[in-house]
């Protein structure tokens, strides 16, 4: 009997519309994980294929920190959150440079970086 009030909250808890907070994070720690997917591989090919690897698993978000762009409302209250909690990926654009700087021949590295920002 217990399982089914479990069942029910987990479905409640899907059909629940993520804040455009929520969306912003996730779209911030989807970045985060394929950089440090990248930054952990022992050769730039590697690294393009860990990148590519963790973009598809993460692409949706991506795409839904995209897609607040198009409501300004969303996009509002995503930038407060981000302002808010800037600290939270506050070395990313570093990382993401020095990673790209480093694999700059590395045509799988540089993908990745590509459909991070166009989904």
């Amino acid at each position: 009997m217990w399982w089914l009030f479990g069942a029910i909250g987990l479905a409640a808890c899907k059909d629940r519309t993520a804040s455009p907070a929520e969306i912003a994070d996730r779209g911030g720690r989807a970045h985060e994980l394929v950089v440090a997917a990248g930054e952990h591989a022992a050769t730039c090919a590697e690294a393009g294929a860990a990148m590519q690897r963790v973009f598809t698993e993460y692409r949706q978000d991506f795409v839904d920190a995209i897609a607040l762009d198009r409501d300004k409302q969303k996009l509002i209250e995503a930038t407060d959150y981000l302002e808010a909690h800037q600290d939270r990926y506050a070395d990313l654009e570093t990382r993401m440079t020095a990673l790209s700087e480093r694999c700059a021949g590395a045509p799988a590295v540089q993908a990745a970086f590509t459909e991070m920002e166009s989904p």
